[in-house]
């Protein structure tokens, strides 16, 4: 069953070029200057601190808002440690056109940051933190004052301190095993979140509106049909959802956390089912059919942000196209009839809903290749945001509503990326042995310093 179904879906993720539209401008980043790491004396080894500098030029370098210019030493040997307030240079970098500065060191084994305004004169010391040793700890706080001092200079949310949900495909003597990942937004610290034997796949956090933020929803074969099951990052085993004859799969949960929609095979062809959720995410009531076409495969649904629409992919007039449909209730009689979204690329898949309404990011097929494209309500433009030769597909979008996070997929290799989707700046983000795919950004910050 599991091969027969993949023969169904798949091919809606394989998708002829007509024309590609082009974003006029790129949003400008502003520069930002970190000081080399100041290390009187220390436990630990300098190159350690080295990297959870490298951390925080990361995160800073790929925002969206900031860019770091590279070291020079003249300016560099302008700080004067450990005081860096009282005789720090402000016309100096005022003739040198930098608009922020930042001076970070380590003192007793406790990491400073100072950040400077230039322009207008002021200075911000956060917050001081133990350095523990444990990478994985220590680095998730520098992610933390990354996104602090991004707020405090640009006003804008950063995504240093979310993390990405994907799975992992790898062979296991002479079968595929597809299993839960978890990493940080710079894909660093991963590690799997699920103990259980099989494959796994497509998984979503639940709305922090019914759950704490670590619950999350996922694709298992395990049981031979392909079924939605829920779990925790805290437990090594999820539990069964739905109960609906034949396979499931593609599930996506409104930001209310009240619905699920999702594909089934329980009329004998792939259609969108939805189901209602209780305040604990516990399903209420059966599942039903919202839409159905007469020898057509339904994919990939992606709900509004208010809840009352979903898009989704449907092959119902030839090559597979992203639709709208209302969300009604049980009691209403009338078939809803979905309306045609994309219509410049003849093939287009896994569509992904902006937490903030205004945009749809999804997969169209450019010159034989797959490229995310981003599809805006208001001017009702369709604008591409990769190149390049490999395919990419399943984007997700950060809660800022600007990132992107994807899978490129090429025979043996699935990498996930990160993008801005005006700047359009690909990041690879992934590391190591297996396939990752179906990649999402978690909703909840791992906390605030």
């Amino acid at each position: 069953m599991q091969k027969i179904l993949f023969s169904l879906l798949f091919p809606l993720l394989l998708f002829s070029y007509d024309l590609e539209v082009a974003l006029p401008t790129r949003p400008q980043k502003t520069e930002l200057y970190i000081s080399k790491l100041h290390v009187p004396e220390s436990a630990f080894d300098w190159r350690y601190f080295e990297e959870l500098r490298d951390v925080l030029a990361f995160d800073l370098r790929n925002n969206g808002c900031s860019t770091v210019i590279s070291n020079r030493a003249e300016l560099d040997e302008t700080f004067a440690w450990p005081e860096v307030r009282e005789q720090f240079n402000v016309g100096l970098w005022k003739k040198e056109r930098i608009p922020y500065v930042l001076a970070v060191q380590v003192f007793k084994n406790r990491l400073q940051l100072i950040a400077f305004n230039i322009e207008k004169g002021v200075s911000k010391k956060y917050a001081d933190f133990l350095i523990s040793g444990k990478i994985e700890e220590d680095r998730r706080l520098i992610h933390q004052l990354a996104d602090t001092v991004q707020k405090d200079l640009f006003g804008v949310d950063g995504i240093a301190s979310l993390q990405i949900l994907y799975s992992k495909r790898c062979k296991v003597g002479d079968d595929w095993a597809s299993e839960i990942w978890i990493a940080d937004s710079d894909g660093m610290n991963a590690r799997r979140v699920l103990k259980e034997k099989g494959y796994c796949m497509s998984p979503g956090f639940f709305s922090p509106q019914i759950a704490k933020g670590d619950e999350f929803y996922y694709t298992s074969f395990g049981e031979g049909q392909s079924k939605i099951y829920r779990a925790s990052l805290q437990a090594p085993v999820g539990e069964a959802m739905i109960s609906l004859r034949g396979s499931q799969v593609l599930p996506a949960m409104n930001k209310q956390g009240s619905q699920m929609a999702f594909i089934a095979d329980a009329a004998g062809r792939p259609d969108l089912f939805i189901q209602n959720l209780g305040s604990n995410g516990q399903v209420v009531g059966k599942p039903r059919q919202l839409y159905s076409a007469s020898q057509a495969t339904q994919a990939s649904p992606t709900f509004s942000p208010d809840g009352k629409q979903i898009a989704f992919v449907s092959d119902k007039d030839g090559p597979p196209r992203i639709y709208l449909i209302n969300v009604v209730g049980p009691k209403e009689t009338k078939k809803q009839q979905p309306r045609l979204l994309t219509k410049k690329n003849r093939e287009n898949t896994s569509p992904s809903w902006s937490p903030d309404g205004t945009k749809l990011a999804y997969s169209a097929k450019v010159d034989g290749v797959r490229q995310i494209w981003v599809y805006e309500f208001a001017t009702e433009e369709e604008i591409a945001v990769t190149t390049g030769p490999d395919n990419k597909e399943n984007p997700s979008w950060a809660p800022d509503s600007l990132h992107l996070v994807y899978n490129t997929e090429n025979e043996d290799e699935s990498e996930l990326y990160r993008t801005h989707w005006a700047q359009r700046e690909p990041i690879l983000i992934s590391q190591g042995p297996g396939q990752k795919r179906f990649p999402c950004f978690s909703i909840q910050r791992s906390g605030k310093l």
